[in-house]
């Protein structure tokens, strides 16, 4: 017996209602290769050259803060970045953490701090030498947009102009955040970052955190605030692809990153535990 049958008509998705030079951003079509040319061009009619884009999921049960990011700048930096552990000294970074206004830097931005004038320095050569960074928090997640040009300092007429597009590059900033949660991190994307190689103070971190250490107590046995400790554990969390610095001292210790001979017999213990009784939890 035949039934016929009579599908509903299919439901559209919600319109997005953006301005035109933005409608590109939200086209249905537009997939993982295309984005960083739509992106390259939208900036492009602010004056910027490079965009980075970071936001961190908060805490939440069972899991610690988780670190994504996307950007068009060189390889080459964003590894140097990581690997430096340039995050202890981006004056971009040590600005928002409190999601301040909008901060249009340039070289100035060191004011004679010698670590800070360096970072700025091995950016230039990678094309980043001013800039502005836009901050904002949505939900459960703090955000940061860098919109980055070459020149290294910028002139009264130059910040005047950055200061008139502020409004528009804010615009930007929040559709790029709608679009990449949807088509990235709902979409269940791992981290751009995942199964890189962890920085040598991300090791140091972990180390003192597999001694029973907080962040806080890190933050001051390395001479860093305890939102950098924090900062490292979220990266290095989601480059092993872990919920918590629990499951990652496991997977550490398991991996030879953390010596074994460092932990005393409980900590080891405790620790595969943990690796075990996570590893039983996945599908096969």
């Amino acid at each position: 017996m035949l039934i016929p049958l009579h599908p509903n008509p299919a439901v559209p998705p919600t319109p997005v209602y953006v301005p035109t030079w933005l409608q590109p951003l939200v086209d249905p079509a537009l997939d993982e290769k295309s984005l960083p040319g739509v992106v390259t061009k939208i900036i492009a009619r602010f004056g910027f050259e490079t965009m980075v884009y970071g936001t961190a999921k908060t805490k939440h049960r069972g899991g610690d803060e988780r670190f994504f990011f996307w950007t068009t700048v060189p390889q080459a930096w964003v590894m140097e970045y990581d690997q430096e552990s340039y995050a202890e000294i981006d004056p971009r970074i040590s600005y928002g953490w409190e999601s301040p206004p909008p901060l249009i830097w340039d070289a100035t931005i060191a004011n004679g701090d010698t670590k800070v004038a360096h970072f700025l320095e091995r950016a230039r050569r990678h094309g980043i030498g001013s800039g502005l960074a836009l901050y904002f928090n949505e939900d459960e997640y703090s955000v940061l947009v860098s919109l980055n040009r070459r020149e290294r300092y910028l002139g009264a007429k130059e910040r005047t102009h950055i200061e008139s597009i502020t409004g528009d590059a804010l615009h930007f900033a929040y559709v790029f955040h709608w679009v990449f949660m949807r088509r990235v991190i709902v979409g269940g994307a791992a981290p751009a970052h995942r199964g890189a190689p962890l920085s040598a103070r991300e090791l140091q971190c972990l180390t003192f955190a597999a001694h029973g250490m907080s962040s806080s107590e890190i933050g001051v046995k390395l001479g860093i605030a305890e939102r950098t400790a924090n900062f490292h554990f979220s990266n290095l969390i989601s480059k092993l692809g872990v919920l918590n610095r629990h499951e990652a001292i496991a997977t550490a210790v398991a991996n030879g990153l953390v010596r074994l001979e460092s932990l005393g017999d409980a900590k080891r213990s405790q620790y595969f535990s943990k690796r075990t009784k996570r590893g039983r939890q996945r599908p096969p």
